[in-house]
């Protein structure tokens, strides 16, 4: 039944997917398919051999959440969420969303899984941190209303996650089902007020792996009624499409189970089965025992078409291909970076001025493997003598810390290694201080221990060269902190 095959949205990874079994599915019915890795002209290439074989308008998708070089070479990467958030300056989040569109629709990709609207209120939290615009819930809705009209404007859809709140958790829904022990009083308070705000907004909610045993102890609420037609329904009035985070995550242990229960609690679009062809078959013979109502089905079609309708009136543009990973496009994060960095602390001034030699470490890195080498270069073109940590000699130190989310990696911020690692080389200096190129939460053992703390957001090379020009006295700091670390 192609009808219900209209509500999976499989993967497409390059590198992994054969394009015969995407063609198939297609024959099969899938609405549409969530892309990863590729280059532009492959995405291009296998949406136009995709769509040629569809008698349906099929739906595009991908997270790029920050920009398509987060999944591609040749798109351009922009910073983070939570460096936008410490500019407190929403038309940087429209920006990074229009530029975001443009490439996509450029390559043909129509829908965008952004923004994030989690709130960055748990520091342990290995999977949102810096995805998040911060840990204010009136900042986080600013931001995001400002990202869906940059995504509007430049053609794409939108999508917030991960209703109805991942920022508490202290797990990866990659790895694991996360507990959120919130009452539903608890989330209305904090984690669900931006879905409230963009509830007419956004085109689509993508409901989280997650058990908030105090709402429904039985299921998570991505197969939760009480969650997607209690919570998400009737208190927030979301009336738009819902998806489900990626089913072939660890959170879910019955790929089949899963998705049918997501279906009769209310969920429109079934995203990223580990097995396509197997979960149609198993929900096909489902509608044939009389498990979904032809109304459920019915329903479900209908919020979906309606984002294929937006889709469809966009495609009528001509697509500028040129644009995807453009010079004007990659200058953005120049020219927004000290904006958005941020002094998390100021114990002290770490004082350097030109000729200064100044030792550089990363925690457990070899100095010819380290992540900063622009931040390196960068000082050393301002004019200091920036060498390798050398214990007895090294009298100014500056630590660079890389820690980003990464799905799957089920840690954040500093290992208790990399903590001691940096405490013992404390102790052989007279003056450090510590650069964050990602979690503003890294600062949290050292700021009695060190001068202080700047904090970045993320680690493009242009946010790392700014970051020198603002320790070597060439520009300001002008971010403010969008968390409290």
């Amino acid at each position: 039944m192609k009808r219900l095959a209209r509500l999976v949205h499989p993967e497409f990874r390059f590198g992994k997917t054969d394009i015969k079994d995407a063609v198939r599915l297609v024959t099969m019915g899938v609405g549409g398919f969530c892309f990863y890795w590729g280059t532009a002209e492959e995405i291009k290439k296998t949406i136009s051999i995709l769509r040629s074989r569809a008698d349906y308008p099929l739906i595009f998708s991908a997270d790029y959440e920050n920009g398509l070089g987060q999944w591609m070479e040749d798109g351009t990467l922009l910073p983070s969420n939570m460096a936008i958030g410490a500019s407190v300056t929403p038309f940087f989040a429209r920006r990074k969303a229009e530029i975001t569109a443009m490439e996509a629709r450029a390559v043909g990709v129509d829908w965008i899984f952004a923004p994030v609207v989690d709130i960055a209120s748990t520091p342990e939290n290995p999977i949102v941190n810096i995805r998040s615009f911060g840990d204010d819930s009136s900042l986080v809705s600013l931001m995001a209303s400002s990202y869906i009209d940059g995504l509007s404007s430049g053609g794409c859809l939108s999508c917030v996650k991960h209703f109805p709140g991942h920022g508490s958790t202290d797990s990866d829904s990659h790895l694991t089902l996360p507990k959120i022990s919130k009452t539903a009083e608890e989330l209305k308070e904090l984690d669900m007020k931006p879905y409230r705000k963009l509830s007419g907004k956004t085109d689509a909610v993508m409901v989280g792996h997650l058990w908030v045993k105090y709402v429904d102890s039985d299921y998570p609420a991505s197969f939760s009624k009480k969650i997607i037609g209690g919570l998400l329904r009737r208190e927030v009035g979301f009336e738009g499409c819902v998806v489900t985070d990626a089913l072939s995550m660890g959170a879910v242990e019955d790929e089949k189970r899963a998705a049918a229960h997501a279906l009769l609690a209310g969920a429109d679009i079934l995203l990223v089965p580990g097995n396509p062809f197997a979960l149609i078959a198993s929900l096909n013979s489902l509608y044939r025992n009389g498990v979904f109502s032809d109304h459920l089905i019915s329903s479900a079609l209908k919020r979906q078409e309606k984002l294929a309708l937006k889709v469809s009136r966009g495609n009528m543009y001509a697509r500028d291909f040129s644009m995807v990973g453009c010079a004007e496009h990659r200058k953005f994060p120049e020219e927004i970076a000290a904006s958005c960095i941020t002094w998390a602390f100021q114990r002290k001034k770490f004082r350097l001025k030109k000729g200064d030699e100044v030792a550089y470490l990363e925690p457990l890195t070899p100095f010819g493997k380290i992540k900063g080498k622009a931040f390196v270069a960068a000082m050393r073109k301002i004019g200091f003598s920036v060498t390798p940590f050398r214990k007895g000699k090294s009298k100014k130190l500056i630590f660079g810390i890389f820690s980003n989310p990464r799905a799957y990696s089920g840690s954040i911020n500093l290992s208790e290694e990399e903590k001691k690692h940096i405490c013992k080389n404390l102790n052989l200096v007279k003056n450090a201080m510590m650069v964050s190129f990602g979690s503003p939460f890294v600062f949290r053992d050292f700021t009695d221990k060190i001068s202080c703390g700047l904090c970045a957001f993320c680690a493009l090379e242009s946010f790392q060269k700014k970051s020198a020009d603002i320790i070597g006295g060439l520009d300001e700091a002008r971010g403010e902190m969008p968390v409290s670390a």
